[in-house]
């Protein structure tokens, strides 16, 4: 639980997930999706896009947990087409990828939208002028790598890496920014003594296999 009540999104988010971890994916995202790109560069024109986009999911996945595990994150192996969510004090963290124009069809993962769930409380706090500091006891924010859809346009990368946290149906976003913009928080943000040390656990979910994720 957050040491103290949150006002808004973003200082529920900082009071509970370690810059360093968001650095450290952000990476970790990075890197993956190099690694699919050098992986299907190769493949004949037919088919290179459905495999590039296939490969990403496995590689990020894999980079994604290194990120976690470079966090002293408790582990579960990977598996199969399991999505992979870590935990930083009350917020659970996972992955997806989308094309830059298809953010509303990230809600077809059912896992994804059980993580959801977990954030019907966040809502009080996209109006913290009306409420009193809201104390959140759970929640999940998404790290999410955009392409541009193409196999001409920067296809080895991801052209921005936001932080998301979805509406308790995954039918629209609560909060959503830039995740370089949104590590400069931290440099804004009072600075605090914590002694707490966020624990951080994953563990895997079974979920349907998504060609983009």
């Amino acid at each position: 639980m957050t040491k103290n009540p949150a006002h808004t999104i973003p200082d529920l988010i900082m009071a509970n997930i370690p810059r360093d971890l968001l650095m450290g994916i952000e990476d970790a995202l990075e890197a993956g999706a190099m690694r699919a790109f050098s992986k299907t560069k190769d493949l004949a024109k037919g088919h290179r896009k459905s495999a590039l986009g296939q490969m990403r999911h496995f590689q990020m996945n894999e980079t994604f947990n290194e990120a976690l595990l470079a966090a002293n994150a408790e582990m579960v192996p990977l598996r199969g087409n399991g999505v992979v969510v870590g935990k930083s004090g009350v917020l659970q963290l996972s992955r997806l990828n989308i094309s830059e124009s298809a953010w509303n069809n990230s809600n077809r993962s059912v896992t994804r939208r059980k993580l959801a769930e977990a954030n019907k409380g966040m809502k009080h706090l996209l109006l913290p002028s009306l409420f009193d500091p809201v104390e959140v006891n759970a929640g999940t924010l998404f790290i999410v790598a955009c392409f541009s859809g193409s196999l001409q346009i920067h296809p080895e990368k991801p052209t921005q890496i936001y932080i998301a946290v979805p509406d308790e149906k995954m039918e629209g976003w609560l909060f959503r920014e830039k995740l370089g913009l949104f590590l400069s928080r931290y440099d804004e943000a009072p600075k605090q003594v914590d002694l707490a040390q966020p624990k951080l656990k994953t563990k895997l979910l079974n979920t349907e296999r998504q060609t983009a994720s």
